[in-house]
């Protein structure tokens, strides 16, 4: 007997029996509707496409040779139109026709009955191709909703905020889109930890992910990080780790969260078969559109996050490996061009420009480490240079009042020590910079460095009370030509000999320039004419 074919609503419509011999037709026509089906009937190709244009049906039953539009023909022109391009095709051939069926099933049919037909074998064919198609088209409108459901999830998952608030949000919102029993973002650091930024879960098995911003013991790390590396993966979880249930009854797909040189984290998402069907490999390209909407949300701040590590790793080992050198340039009078003292400067073993690896430093938290690193080189290489020469040191205004680890950077000097506070610097307390300056011992007299260039200018000076006072480059460079500069230089001059400081030119480069400022009564200088910066010479 017979099985009963499905619903027509569950088949998709009705099937579509075409052949140009009426009795033949019938026959097949009666035994469909024994088992279930309804039918259409067409009596040559012809008028078979021209149904397809008025009707939507499960399955074609096609005899292979027709007059007008033979089998083949109408698969080919059923292939070609977009709404019935997968409609499943049985192609009818004689039973010795070789020919006819090797060009049926070239031309898309999915499979092929010979004449003479055994009726429940034609009726299990259909059953067959009506069951595949309607699976198949389930699946793609189950992927259809996936899609709908994730995007209106995607359009509620806030977008400002810390990463750690976006990736918490974006696990509410995804883990019922996705009808999830566990979700986890973990963010991937350069110093070969993995940290997790958010995580929901009903699986004990996730536990050993510990808590969000907790980083994760370092072998599971580097699982973790090697995996995503390859590429994604799916784990069906041991029976021995879940609580007795069925082998496989539980399953975790990992995908990573690409970035520019590599996966910047990993996404983990898990699925309990019991309660969805359709295994978690099969989701798969659902995940990856996933996954990449994720690292877009997440990629400019984990990428950030990684080149700060990076660069403060970087950073670290230059101060680590002492990776600079001191150089001294030596300040003079310009009345007979006597080495007065020698300003220490750095200069790094890869090139980097000192004033922004220093505002580097700055950045990543890393300025005083570093101040204290090139003032401890210079105060030791200093020892070489004359005694009776003093030694100037460029120091920030936060690390005089700090304090902490300068006191110990400084007791090896040998000479006289200048501290240089530059005006760049901003100063929001002068009375505790004072005061700092005043506990150094022992004690150091004060240089106001790039006068004219930065913070509070004659304020700044009136402040400190320094001994020297460094005129910017910007004010030497061809004073000569400029008697506004002069005239200003001039009446810094008078101004340093009332409250009792020194000027000192900076960035003297010419003859010319250095007749103009001792002319104007500058008493010291300093710039290539008068000495480049240099190692200290050898003990």
């Amino acid at each position: 007997m017979t099985e009963p074919g499905p619903s027509l609503e569950a088949a998709g419509g009705p099937v579509l029996v075409v052949d140009d011999e009426p009795a033949v037709r019938s026959l097949f026509v009666r035994a469909l509707r024994d088992a279930g089906y309804d039918t259409l009937e067409a009596a040559d190709g012809v008028q078979a496409l021209e149904l397809l244009k008025r009707h939507s049906v499960a399955l074609i039953l096609l005899d292979s040779t027709m007059p007008r539009l033979d089998g083949p023909g109408v698969i080919r022109a059923v292939r070609q139109r977009e709404e019935t391009r997968t409609l499943p095709v049985i192609l009818v051939t004689a039973k010795g026709d070789l020919k006819d069926r090797v060009e049926g099933l070239e031309a898309g049919a999915d499979d092929y009955l010979a004449k003479p037909v055994m009726l429940d074998e034609l009726v299990a064919r259909v059953h067959a191709g009506v069951r595949s198609h309607a699976t198949w088209r389930q699946a793609i409108e189950r992927e259809a909703e996936d899609r709908r459901r994730i995007t209106t999830a995607l359009r509620r998952v806030r977008e400002d905020g810390s990463p750690e608030l976006r990736a918490r949000s974006l696990v509410e919102e995804l883990m019922p889109a996705l009808r999830l029993d566990g979700l986890a973002l973990i963010a991937f650091t350069p110093d070969e930890r993995a940290i997790p930024l958010a995580m929901e879960s009903s699986w004990s098995e996730l536990d050993r992910l510990g808590r969000p911003g907790i980083a994760l013991e370092q072998g599971l790390a580097r699982e973790l990080r090697s995996r995503a590396t390859d590429g994604p993966w799916v784990q069906r979880l041991p029976a021995s780790r879940q609580d007795h249930m069925p082998a496989g009854h539980r399953e975790v797909a990992g995908l990573p969260l690409p970035g520019r040189d590599g996966p910047l984290g990993l996404i983990l998402f898990g699925a309990s078969l019991g309660l969805h069907a359709d295994g978690i490999a099969r989701r798969m390209p659902l995940f990856l559109q996933v996954a990449d909407v994720t690292a877009a949300l997440l990629r400019a701040d984990l990428q950030a996050d990684q080149e700060q590590t990076w660069a403060r790793a970087s950073l670290e080992a230059i101060i680590a490996g002492q990776a600079f050198t001191p150089h001294f340039q030596p300040l003079v009078s310009l009345a007979d061009r006597a080495v007065v003292g020698y300003e220490a400067l750095t200069r790094f073993a890869d090139g980097t420009p000192p004033d922004i690896r220093f505002a580097e430093a700055e950045r990543l938290g890393l300025g005083h480490e570093l101040e204290l690193a090139t003032l401890r080189a210079a105060v030791q290489a200093a020892a070489s240079l004359p005694s009776a020469t003093f030694l100037a040191l460029n120091v920030s205004p936060s690390l005089v009042i700090v304090g902490e680890g300068l006191g110990l950077a400084l007791a090896a000097r040998a000479q006289a020590l200048v501290l240089e506070i530059t005006e760049h610097a901003r100063i929001d307390d002068y009375a505790a910079l004072r005061a700092a300056l005043c506990r150094i011992d022992p004690p150091a007299r004060v240089a106001v460095d790039d006068a004219g260039s930065g913070y509070a200018s004659l304020a700044h000076i009136l402040a400190l009370r320094p001994a020297y006072v460094k005129l910017d480059l910007s004010w030497v460079r061809d004073i000569e030509t400029d008697p506004a500069r002069q005239a200003l230089v001039a009446g810094l001059v008078h101004f340093a000999a009332e409250v009792g400081c020194d000027l000192i030119g900076e960035g003297i480069e010419t003859e010319a320039e250095l007749r103009t400022l001792r002319r104007l009564g500058v008493p010291l200088g300093q710039g290539f004419l008068l000495g480049r910066p240099l190692p200290a010479p050898s003990p």
